[in-house]
């Protein structure tokens, strides 16, 4: 008689400040644990997709019916009935304590989201994103033949996210000093154990994150908030408004820079409105000076937050991968070969750089990993 393998199934959530998406998967435990088929390990679905995911903004009960919304959505896109999965990872903007996600955990077991429940913040998942979209890149050679990446290639790497804020997160594995020979041994069984699906002891440093106030360099906002400045310096000096002057004050609805004070000092502060002008200084970086120096300014304060971050966990110069994410780093940003020749510049050139397309496959991928039993059903990272 032949056993019935039972079903695994895993959602990954990534609740974000403007919008919150899920993800259903099918995991493949011999797969997963496997150190030459772990790229195979998850079957995606369906998906889904609500509104906002960061409670500091809109509160926890809006935020609890948008995961729902988004967890009912992905299922219904898989064609399935909603049940209660084996694991799920929620990874949420604006819950930087484990005291602000235990409640969120609290609700998932109440709502029976899933057996096992793991709470984390959004900068989290980028890097297993990274991972799990570059599971198939082959690097250079090494001193025996070209290896495919492995499960543990992204463990000494630094993450950005630039979007309406930016942060930086930068991950050292603690074997990070017998890579090569680790590399080397990925034949034997005793080598290979690393390789599959699992999470490793690293040293975590977190650099920026400090809000549109005491910090957020780089962001959309602080480029918006910038062109803003320059609309008021160019008022006051008597010049004549620029297109890209012209175009911002009509995006907020105003005639004369005189109009931005009541729309721009109003409570709450309009942020996701400023940020969103960023792509206004993109689009006249090319015919506009002003513009192109914004884009570089930001730039620069992103590398240098890049390079704080990579010095304080003991990465080095070709030492590390760069995973990039956010809103004004997608597809074809400028800001991404600006911040490279930066780092450059800075003497701190990652080995490899990628741009995140689907932040919310990192959320899948931790749902995946097994973590102590001693934790529980349920983790705050």
């Amino acid at each position: 008689m032949v056993e019935r393998i039972r079903e695994t199934l895993v959602l990954g959530v990534d609740a974000g400040g403007s919008k919150t998406r899920a993800m259903l998967a099918k995991l493949d435990l011999r797969r997963a644990r496997d150190p030459s088929e772990w790229r195979e390990s998850l079957e995606l679905l369906g998906q889904g997709e609500s509104g906002p995911g960061n409670p500091r903004s809109v509160g926890f009960e809006t935020v609890y019916e948008n995961i729902q919304t988004a967890c009912e959505e992905a299922f219904r896109c898989a064609s399935r009935l909603r049940s209660k999965v084996d694991s799920v990872c929620i990874c949420m903007a604006g819950v930087g304590r484990a005291d602000q996600r235990e409640p969120v955990a609290q609700w998932c077991e109440q709502v029976a989201l899933a057996n096992r429940i793991r709470i984390s913040e959004d900068v989290s998942p980028i890097r297993w994103a990274a991972l799990w979209e570059t599971r198939h890149v082959i690097e250079g050679q090494s001193r025996l033949a070209p290896l495919p990446m492995t499960a543990g290639d992204w463990n000494n790497s630094v993450t950005l996210i630039a979007g309406t804020g930016s942060i930086v997160s930068a991950t050292k594995d603690s074997q990070a000093g017998d890579w090569e020979l680790i590399r080397e041994s990925s034949s034997s069984v005793e080598g290979a154990a690393i390789y599959g699906l699992h999470e490793p002891d690293l040293t975590s440093v977190r650099v920026g994150g400090w809000g549109y106030i005491l910090g957020d360099e780089g962001s959309g906002y602080a480029i918006g908030l910038a062109a803003l400045k320059e609309v008021c310096r160019a008022h006051d000096s008597g010049e004549q408004l620029s297109a890209l002057h012209q175009v911002l004050l009509k995006e907020l609805g105003c005639e004369s820079p005189i109009e931005l004070i009541p729309i721009i000092y109003t409570q709450p502060i309009p942020r996701p409105k400023i940020a969103s002008l960023y792509r206004h200084v993109v689009r006249h970086s090319a015919s506009d000076l002003v513009a192109a120096k914004l884009l570089e300014y930001a730039a620069s304060d992103l590398a240098e937050l890049i390079a704080s971050g990579a010095s304080r966990a003991g990465l080095s110069a070709r030492g590390y991968r760069l995973a990039l994410s956010g809103g004004t780093l997608l597809e074809k940003s400028p800001l991404v070969p600006a911040i490279l020749r930066h780092l450059d510049e800075l003497g701190m050139t990652p080995m490899m750089s990628h741009q995140v397309a689907d932040p919310v496959l990192g959320a899948v991928v931790m749902a995946s990993l097994p973590w102590d039993s001693n934790q529980g059903a349920s983790r705050l990272d």
